[in-house]
């Protein structure tokens, strides 16, 4: 199936401090799954082998995507901004997307509770801007006008 970009989406009030809190918590869960899979294969078929093969396989479609998304964020960071209006294109499978990414990691957060990483389950603040993020691209894929983050800022 190939995706297309069928429109383009705004995250207002982007927070991006928190953003950087989210991004460094998923390379250190990416880090520990690599290193836990390499240690117990049984695991490579298991939630820490699922999140491994769908970061790489984003990576390869949405790569593009991606890393226009980050430098435009480091780029405000950079000027010294804590939140910004952040651009998101909008794709042709924006729902199934995000209902994939939802059900993952929320695997990943209940195998994260159970203790047994040194990667502790998502902070608070990581989960609701992931939360939101996911809900304002189906919120404007579907159309709907952009809700402002309306969390803390820092």
């Amino acid at each position: 199936m190939s995706v297309e970009v069928v429109g383009q989406g705004v995250l207002r009030r982007f927070p991006l401090r928190v953003w950087q809190r989210q991004q460094q918590y998923t390379n250190d869960l990416i880090r520990e799954f690599q290193l836990l899979t390499l240690g117990d294969q049984t695991l490579r078929h298991g939630v820490p082998g699922r999140l491994l093969d769908v970061a790489a396989d984003f990576v390869v479609k949405y790569g593009t995507y991606s890393e226009a998304i980050m430098a435009e964020r480091e780029a405000a960071l950079a000027r010294g901004e804590i939140a910004i209006d952040a651009t998101i294109p909008l794709l042709s499978n924006t729902p199934e997307l995000v209902g994939s990414v939802r059900t993952l990691l929320g695997e990943v957060d209940a195998f994260c509770r159970q203790g047994a990483l040194l990667t502790l389950s998502v902070p608070g603040d990581v989960a609701a801007l992931r939360e939101w993020t996911m809900t304002e691209m189906l919120r404007q894929y579907q159309g709907q006008d952009p809700e402002p983050w309306q969390g803390e800022l820092d």
